[in-house]
């Protein structure tokens, strides 16, 4: 048998069978989109890139992807220590202001649904990481250089959209290089970079606005992004991974691995909240986000206001929260990981995905995060010692980052062939929630008190693990039903 291919064209190619010169049979060759032709655009990856790259390599991207999603992290915390200053030079009201940080969070949540669905249809990442990071770069020169309330909106709008892509793809990267046994490590070293940007991004943040004005903090953030975009450039591949069963199946089938798209609905992601186990872990992990920036956007007026101190100051109080963040991260991606390989042990090789909920996940839902909201809470409202709301805001975030990297290496892997949907859905909830509690905390508190807003958060937060405790117990049938469906939608 021998092949005839046509230089250039794409398309069937014809196979001759030399024992039969009367036989001719067709198979059709693989295509490819204009921007998986182009290398400069496409380094291809030969293989499986679970298999086909090192792991110094996958360490390098790994990296790489982390600076570029710690930007929305950096973005979103570093002028929070310059809200009063920024909204004096604007001569704007702080309800205006406010709305900045709102919906920076709100397009947060909103851009990574335009992500996932571009992603898996044209199956692609690395573009997208480039085009996306280029967004955040304009739009940070556009901030720097507002001089009203409505131009700084806008280019925050634009910051979220361009640092909201890349949290993302980083979720779809990890999936791609990494086994599962691997991606729960991963995961949380990815949310390192997450949450490294709410760690450093007070304090230089305030240190800069103090020396030299709030608007320095935006060229801050445009000269860190130019940097990030060198780095996607020159060591990321396009490591987008198609799953061999669905590749064999294809050629089997004698259909091209890419299949030519029509309208394509951008906000298609959104819809995987029907199924149970994708909006149960949404409530869980946007709660537990969505009221942790609850207490990132009132520390400001609470340590100003009660305890004196300038921005720069402010911007130190963050330092005990993102240390909580990072090592509860670390923490919990490890632990879900070793949960994981147990129970595969335990089930005699066959690995189930609720697993990875570990007991120590459920120990920090339960009990560290509520512990932490109230600490915080109640040592503000008897005025106690600053190291007090400090070191309770630090266990809130302990408690949550191993929460975030259990529950997202879960979502992940809840539904075959959508982990980047299924990731954006939850992550556009989570937003939705962060979005509400940053915009209505202050006043809550002003009209209860930080201590009785204290028990409002640790009642949610228990509630909401109460509900996704269900995912533990039946998870694994909620997973097959979706999966039927969303099978049954794409043949």
């Amino acid at each position: 048998m021998s092949a005839v291919v046509v230089a250039g064209i794409p398309g069937p190619t014809i196979a001759v069978d030399q024992n039969d010169s009367c036989s001719l049979s067709l198979s059709v060759a693989p295509e490819k989109s204009f921007w998986r032709s182009q290398p400069p655009f496409y380094p291809e990856i030969k293989g499986d890139p679970r298999e086909g790259l090192s792991r110094r390599r996958k360490a390098v991207i790994l990296f790489v992807i982390s600076q570029a999603g710690s930007l929305a992290g950096f973005s979103s915390t570093i002028y929070f220590p310059s809200l009063v200053q920024i909204s004096e030079d604007l001569n704007a009201s702080q309800t205006s202001i406010n709305a900045s940080v709102s919906l920076f969070i709100l397009f947060m949540g909103v851009a990574p649904l335009i992500t996932s669905t571009l992603s898996d249809t044209f199956k692609i990442r690395r573009i997208l990481y480039l085009v996306y990071a280029v967004v955040f770069t304009v739009a940070s020169f556009g901030g720097g250089y507002s001089n009203s309330a409505a131009p700084l909106i806008l280019a925050r709008i634009f910051q979220a959209v361009g640092s909201g892509g890349a949290t993302i793809l980083g979720a779809g990267t990890i999936t791609d290089i990494y086994p599962p046994a691997e991606q729960g490590t991963s995961m949380g070293l990815f949310f390192l970079g997450q949450f490294l940007g709410p760690v450093l991004g007070p304090p230089i943040g305030g240190l800069l606005a103090h020396a030299f004005g709030w608007r320095s903090t935006f060229y801050f953030m445009a000269i860190v992004s130019v940097v990030v975009i060198l780095e996607l450039f020159f060591f990321l591949p396009e490591t987008y991974r198609v799953e061999p069963e669905d590749l064999d199946s294809l050629e089997t089938k004698g259909l091209p691995t890419r299949t030519k798209k029509g309208f394509v609905n951008p906000f298609k992601a959104v819809f995987l909240l029907r199924h149970p186990v994708i909006i149960l872990s949404a409530i869980e992990l946007g709660m537990v986000f969505g009221l942790m920036f609850s207490i990132e956007t009132i520390v400001p007026e609470l340590f100003t206001s009660r305890y004196g101190l300038n921005e720069f100051e402010t911007g130190l109080t963050y330092l005990g929260a993102g240390v909580g963040s990072v090592i509860g991260a670390m923490m919990g991606g490890k632990l879900s990981d070793l949960s994981l390989v147990r129970g595969q042990r335990r089930n005699g090789g066959e690995a189930i995905l609720e697993d990875r909920l570990s007991i120590t996940m459920w120990i920090a839902a339960y009990i560290i995060v509520p512990l932490g909201a109230l600490l915080f809470a109640w040592s503000a409202q008897d005025h106690l010692h600053i190291a007090v709301p400090i070191v309770g805001f630090s266990i809130y975030n302990f408690g949550m980052g191993q929460v975030m990297s259990a529950g997202s290496a879960y979502v992940v892997n809840a539904i075959p062939g959508q982990g980047s949907s299924a990731t954006a859905a939850v992550g556009c909830l989570r937003m939705i929630f962060a979005c509400i509690f940053s915009l209505t905390a202050q006043l809550i508190v002003d009209s209860i008190g930080y201590g009785n807003y204290g028990i409002i958060m640790a009642v949610i937060n228990i509630v909401c693990t109460l509900v996704f405790h269900i995912v533990k117990f039946k998870g694994a049938k909620m997973r097959a039903a979706a999966a039927k469906i969303e099978q049954n939608k794409n043949s």
